[in-house]
């Protein structure tokens, strides 16, 4: 069962670099069966009429230290696709916009990540983020996500 580890949660208001709108960003540990998973990365954005967020998950060790050779990010963004008002999940290049750096592992491009052994779990996550975080889910659905069941 995937839960957040709320210890670990944070968030910031940032300006879009290509709009200058506000976005709202949010991250936070994810355990599986009471261990750590993955962490999300998660920043929501009105471009215009358009509610979309770019969700980055690594996957990894955690806890060990700063060891972190075994540590993969997936990439993809969630909003309104082709011929759709309802939103869903695209696979895109993981991390772009975050500094390259040993947290984040290696960042897979779409095709790798399309490939990659995880990505099953990387839907999983991106799922559990948009049904249950806070700031995701109200940016998509416009209600917090106890009052969606």
């Amino acid at each position: 069962m995937l839960e957040t580890d709320e210890s670990y949660r944070n968030g910031a208001e940032r300006l879009c670099e290509c709009c200058g709108q506000p976005s709202q960003r949010t991250w936070c540990m994810v355990n599986r069966d009471g261990s750590p998973y993955a962490v999300f990365f998660a920043a929501c954005y009105n471009h215009g009429e358009v509610r979309e967020s770019w969700i980055d998950v690594v996957f990894g060790t955690w806890g060990q230290g700063t060891d972190y050779t075994d540590h993969v990010t997936f990439g993809c963004r969630f909003g309104p696709g082709a011929g759709s008002e309802l939103p869903g999940a695209t696979a895109v290049d993981a991390a772009e916009v975050a500094p390259d750096g040993p947290f984040y592992g290696h960042k897979l491009t779409r095709s790798e990540a399309l490939a990659h052994p995880q990505i099953g779990e990387f839907w999983e996550v991106v799922d559990f983020v948009v049904e249950t975080d806070p700031l995701v889910h109200q940016h998509h659905y416009g209600h917090s996500p106890s009052t969606s069941r």
